[in-house]
């Protein structure tokens, strides 16, 4: 289906009831791999804030497989090659290209009809678009999107996050908003590890990116520069050897104020206080355990302390716990890798 379409279709409902600067879209998203220029990531943005709505209603009944009205959706489109389609209608100025680049943006279009993407759990698509249809001097173009990759981005039962919509636009590196999304998507958990190999897949990253020097100096420290010059969300990272592979750890830092910091931190603090007292551990030991823990561990910190009470609770031969909980922890400070959850397979294969 190409440059054809129904002119009688309507516009995506958007939802009012959120920030408009706030994208939420599911995390399948971040961690597609295909080869998308900068321009492809634009309009998948785009695609993604006229599906708020859809989003949105899903995240508000919080029950998986919640089917969705059709008021929510994009209207049916015609039975392309490779099924039914649903259109969105978007204004030109939505896809943020410049004036006058009506010839970029059909390029970048019919580019994303024949590029491959692969979602997590190898769900694969022939393109991101099935086509669409932009008349000469139209102020909106109608994209028509296969029905089956409508419900995908609408997977929520998946995982969801957000971002800022301007924010995101404002980048110009590729990379830098894949990783971008990628840190969103794991906000609420501080971090995440990746393997190398499968870093590089989801990024689409060529030849040119062989050896790892190369992927930190041109790809991930860049990223982190500018998100921590520029952003509320950043991360800092690290790298492991694992039986013979790499992987990569990612912390993710968030930029509050001194006082939200402090509000946040007491109570976590107490809990934590609370924990370790119960194990076994001395005064000492707790406070030089404090000063090695910054903010941004404090949610994987207390669910290592929760494993770590069961653990000494179901071992009573332990018969110097603060020695242990000491040694246990200092290697949970010194590895990050043990603090953060890995992708799961199915991103690997």
């Amino acid at each position: 289906m190409r440059e054809k379409g129904k002119k009688n279709h309507i516009k995506t409902r958007r939802s009012e009831s959120h920030p408009k600067d706030e994208i939420y879209q599911v995390n399948g998203i971040a961690y597609l791999e295909s080869d998308l220029k900068l321009a492809h990531l634009r309009i998948l943005m785009a695609i993604i804030s006229h599906l708020q709505s859809a989003i949105h209603y899903k995240i508000s009944r919080g029950k998986r497989n919640t089917p969705i009205p059709s008021a929510y959706l994009p209207p049916k489109g015609e039975i392309g090659q490779y099924g039914p389609t649903r259109t969105i209608e978007i204004p030109v100025r939505d896809f943020h290209m410049g004036r006058n680049n009506g010839a970029r943006l059909r390029l970048y279009l019919s580019e994303l009809q024949t590029t491959h993407c692969i979602f997590p759990e190898r769900c694969r698509y022939p393109g991101l678009i099935a086509g669409f249809t932009f008349p000469a001097y139209s102020t909106t173009v109608q994209i028509h999107i296969l029905d089956k990759m409508i419900h995908r981005l609408l997977l929520t039962e998946e995982g969801y996050s957000y971002y800022s919509h301007s924010s995101a636009l404002s980048l110009t590196n590729k990379y830098t908003v894949r990783l971008y999304w990628m840190i969103c998507s794991w906000r609420g958990k501080g971090g995440f590890v990746i393997t190398l190999e499968n870093f590089k897949r989801i990024l689409s990253l060529t030849e040119g990116y062989d050896r790892y020097d190369n992927i930190v100096n041109r790809v991930i420290r860049p990223a982190q520069q500018e998100l921590q010059e520029r952003f509320p969300i950043w991360f800092q990272f690290r790298s492991y050897d694992t039986s013979g592979y790499k992987r990569l750890v990612f912390k993710i830092k968030i930029r509050l104020t001194e006082e939200e910091r402090n509000q946040k931190t007491i109570e976590a603090r107490d809990i934590c206080f609370g924990l370790l007292s119960e194990m076994g551990a001395q005064t000492d030991t707790i406070s030089g355990i404090f000063l090695r823990l910054e903010y941004e561990d404090l949610r994987p910190f207390m669910e290592k302390l929760v494993r770590l009470s069961g653990y000494i609770k179901n071992n009573p031969s332990i018969k110097d716990r603060d020695s242990y909980i000491s040694a246990s922890l200092n290697q949970w400070f010194d590895d990050w890798s043990l603090r953060y959850q890995e992708l799961s397979e199915d991103h690997e294969k």
